[in-house]
């Protein structure tokens, strides 16, 4: 069935099309009767809304852009639900893109951002991403942005996420506290912002704590997720170690399996973790880690572009969300 317009509605219900525009809009002074009417005539026809004549009409889109850098089943997710529960309250629409970790990608997105005339941006960089000019046309178009999770520090845009060296430092700290003294750090990309920060704080804990360091000995770095397990099994078989932190959900599945397949993991060496808990938790045995709510991040950063969407004059802000241990 092809699509309709409000002119076929309104012929099929014998009402003007105005009436049927403030009924699918929520009009007040539409019964609900005729609302009623009016959404099922609009689902049995097909009826999809043509944002461009609304936006000319409006000179808004109420469209907000959700830029994600891949999907997965761990973090994500639970961002995008937060996000939503916000959204979903309000009359913004999110479409939602996703850059594939590519920054080309990210920039085209955000020319896309453009010509789709939303409102505002949520945006979690990509691991190509290096600065942030490609977002001042954005700027130019008073279009505010709001950085989430993956973040560079930024005048311009509102953050919000987490003390990354500070959360693998109280990790690092925890293996620390249960008496272990050579400990093995896993890490994603190591040209990330991120991981360079988690990286920082789980060398400044071996630091602090006089434990020897070494980048050979203890760090294992996966650019690209190959040959993981053959990177790991001979790092355990060159150092007996007793502690290991592992930087993320997508990083501690990969080496859950084969710490417990080698009989190390739970009597002999201590594992710790960052994550939201919705797959980590689920593991037995379990592993402690360092909860880090995708839930919250998603729910705060749409609470600020909102604030922005609601104040044009609102200043750049950078909130840092608190981190707990689950044991």
């Amino acid at each position: 069935m092809k699509k309709s317009n409000i002119t076929d509605l309104a012929k099929h219900l014998n009402l003007a099309p105005s009436t049927i525009s403030r009924a699918l809009a929520g009009h007040k002074d539409i019964s609900e009767i005729t609302k009623t009417r009016v959404k099922e005539a609009a689902d049995f026809f097909n009826y999809v809304p043509n944002l461009h004549a609304r936006y000319f009409r409006k000179k808004n889109s109420n469209l907000i852009a959700l830029i994600l850098p891949d999907v997965n089943n761990f973090f994500i997710p639970e961002l995008i639900r937060g996000i939503n529960d916000v959204f979903n309250k309000t009359d913004y629409s999110i479409i939602t893109f996703f850059s594939k970790d590519n920054f080309l990608i990210e920039k085209e997105i955000i020319n896309y951002c453009i010509s789709w005339m939303v409102e505002g941006v949520l945006l979690s960089v990509s691991d190509e991403t290096k600065d942030l000019k490609h977002l001042d046309i954005l700027v130019q178009s008073n279009i505010p942005v709001v950085l989430l999770d993956k973040v560079f520090p930024s005048s311009d845009h509102s953050l919000v996420h987490i003390d990354d060296s500070k959360t693998a430092f109280n990790a690092t700290n925890f293996l620390i506290s249960k008496g272990c003294k050579n400990i093995l750090g896993i890490f994603g990309k190591p040209d990330v912002q991120m991981v360079q920060d988690r990286m920082a704080g789980f060398k400044n804990a071996l630091y602090q704590s006089n434990l020897e360091f070494s980048n050979e000995q203890n760090i294992l770095t996966n650019p690209n997720l190959e040959n993981f397990e053959y990177k790991l099994t001979s790092l355990l078989e060159s150092k007996q170690y007793d502690g290991c932190f592992i930087m993320s959900d997508e990083l501690a599945f990969l080496a859950y399996p084969i710490l417990v397949d080698k009989a190390l993991f739970p009597n002999k060496i201590h594992l710790i973790t960052i994550s939201d808990g919705q797959v980590i938790g689920a593991l037995r045995p379990k592993i402690p880690y360092i909860y880090h709510s995708g839930f919250n991040i998603g729910t705060r950063s749409a609470e600020v572009l909102l604030e922005h969407l609601e104040n044009k004059e609102m200043k750049a802000s950078d909130e840092v969300l608190e981190t707990v241990l689950v044991r």
